[in-house]
């Protein structure tokens, strides 16, 4: 028998402190974090990957709950607390990443910060029309084109993008995009239409109404033409303020790129007399006002243009110089006068003999209207605010 139960002495329970507790939940705590940053797939992940989308200047905490909604982590808290620790919170590159499941939250971060490469980069030029981007980004992409020009006639998904046009065309923003090969259509087209109207919605904020009290789809409309129709970007806001000006008359566009469009061979094509006269709602030469629809996908620049066409500029008319630049008249004898000094400096090529003609007779059809008190620059006789010569350099400037 031991001394201390000789002595009758109770013995003495071993007592567990409040900070003992405390130490234990906190090594708890710290191992759950850890396996969340270390393994946020779990210990054995499967071998498979996930494709990730960052927009520009999206949120870091979107950026966490898309990366959870596909099981790249587990806790959306753990990886904004680490990005804050590793100050990369404000340094994630947007793009398009695919990362192996399993990769480490510090890696991700890490990836997210370096950003993509130039290699993962497709590039839509300004003017494209809705076919070729459909082409472009088939070849870029790896899908199938018929994919794309589906898509962009399919009514359920234009109603998902607020989009009330038949098409996707004019929606589709020209840029610098970060898509991988694979890349859906349905993601590919949703980033670049919401690019379009975040520009739209930014250009027109702040405004009481918009020039003549055009919509938002009609002021992509005629940015649409100003794109195919402008080469120096000093230009554009003065051509937008022609064909403004032509609208508010009551005068018919007559813009090339939009018979070039209705021929189905693109704004910016080679146009001859006889194609004037294409049966079609987007040829400004028939038809009085705006095309049903945009053209072309315009840039920024040329919805700004319309937009902030330029001020107290009365011009009507323009004809291309043949070095990108164009000649203003606001009559219809000032315009003639500028296309024969253009046609002194740039003789009319012979291939183009139909197209010199065209101006010939005009100008005797007006002198004819002028003589029996017509208003100069009528509807049905009034001549072609300007043309394409500086863009195709075989056509002779108008």
């Amino acid at each position: 028998m031991s001394r201390r139960r000789a002595s009758g002495a109770a013995p003495r329970r071993r007592t567990f402190r409040p900070s003992r507790w405390a130490l234990l939940l906190l090594v708890f705590v710290g191992l759950a974090v850890a396996a969340d940053l270390m393994l946020p797939a779990g210990p054995f992940p499967p071998d498979e990957r996930r494709v990730v989308l960052v927009q520009r200047g999206q949120p870091l905490t979107q950026v966490a709950a898309e990366l959870k909604r596909v099981g790249l982590i587990k806790s959306t808290i753990s990886f904004n607390v680490l990005a804050r620790v590793m100050r990369l919170d404000r340094h994630i590159q947007a793009g398009q990443y695919s990362f192996r499941l399993g990769t480490t939250v510090p890696e991700l971060l890490r990836l997210f910060a370096r950003g993509m490469t130039g290699l993962n980069l497709v590039t839509i030029p300004e003017g494209l029309t809705l076919t070729e981007i459909s082409l472009l980004l088939s070849n870029h992409l790896g899908v199938p084109v018929a994919s794309f020009d589906s898509l962009a006639h399919d009514r359920q998904f234009l109603d998902s993008l607020e989009v009330k046009a038949p098409s996707l065309e004019g929606y589709l923003a020209p840029d610098s995009y970060e898509f991988l090969p694979g890349t859906s259509p349905e993601v590919a087209f949703r980033t670049m239409v919401h690019r379009t109207q975040d520009v739209l919605l930014r250009a027109a904020a702040g405004r009481d109404s918009l020039p003549l009290g055009l919509s938002l789809y009609q002021v992509l409309t005629l940015a649409s033409i100003v794109e195919a129709e402008a080469q120096m970007a000093d230009e554009r806001p003065r051509i937008a303020r022609v064909y403004l000006n032509r609208l508010e008359k009551g005068m018919r566009l007559q813009a090339d790129p939009t018979v070039g469009y209705a021929l189905g061979r693109g704004p910016r094509t080679r146009l001859y007399l006889r194609e004037l006269t294409v049966a079609s709602p987007f040829n400004t030469y028939m038809h009085e006002g705006l095309p049903p629809g945009p053209i072309c996908n315009p840039g920024q620049a040329s919805i700004v243009a319309v937009l902030n066409a330029t001020p107290e500029d009365r011009s009507l008319f323009f004809v291309a110089r043949g070095n990108g630049r164009h000649l203003f008249s606001e009559t219809y004898s000032q315009h003639l006068a500028n296309i024969s000094a253009v046609r002194t400096i740039v003789p009319p090529a012979p291939a183009e003999s139909l197209v010199a003609a065209l101006d010939t007779t005009r100008a005797k059809t007006d002198a004819k209207d002028a003589a029996k008190g017509k208003a100069e620059g009528s509807a049905k006789a009034s001549p072609k605010p300007g043309s394409q010569a500086g863009k195709r350099k075989t056509k002779t400037p108008r």
